[in-house]
């Protein structure tokens, strides 16, 4: 079975993607990883800089395809990749899959993200608002109910460190 966590930036996909990879043996991938990867660097600030939104999004689509139909994954999508009706399609559709929403409180996210000193070099504001509260709050309210209407479970991590989680994970959503 394969796992794809779903959430806003800062919600712990990656972090507790490679913890629940490691402890069920399987396979760790994040989308926005291999996507960049794919454009020769590390930056979607960078991409979306020289290539622009749409080149993006267009090859985050083909890496989530090619991901979800992959064996024994756990699958940390990108915040805004369920955005994309063909994403969106290809995780709704994929077989023997748990998608996970990992939900988390607005100001506990731009909390996190602002800690991250990699954040403002690596990923681009999302809004006019440039990456404030205000734009985690806004964004959030356009995403959370599509995260909601994929999602399998819905899981808060609010309040939860990361071992706490994933255990949670395993018993509960697994």
């Amino acid at each position: 079975m394969n796992i794809i966590l779903i959430g806003y930036r800062g919600c712990g996909k990656t972090t507790l993607g490679k913890r629940l990879a490691e402890e069920l043996w399987k396979t760790y991938a994040d989308v926005d990883v291999v996507t960049a990867k794919r454009f020769g660097t590390d930056s979607i600030a960078e991409i979306w800089a020289t290539h622009g939104e749409p080149a993006w999004r267009a090859a985050e689509v083909q890496v989530t395809a090619e991901l979800v139909a992959k064996p024994d994954m756990v699958i940390g999508l990108g915040g805004g990749t369920l955005m994309q009706p063909a994403a969106r399609e290809a995780v709704k559709n994929a077989v023997d899959t748990r998608r996970i929403y990992l939900k988390c409180d607005p100001q506990v996210l731009f909390d996190r993200i602002s800690a991250d000193t990699q954040t403002a070099k690596t990923r681009p504001a999302l809004t006019n608002l440039g990456g404030g509260i205000e734009e985690v709050r806004a964004v959030l309210a356009q995403r959370e109910p599509v995260y909601q209407a994929v999602a399998d479970k819905v899981f808060d991590v609010t309040h939860l460190s990361p071992p706490d989680a994933v255990r949670y994970i395993i018993e509960r959503c697994l």
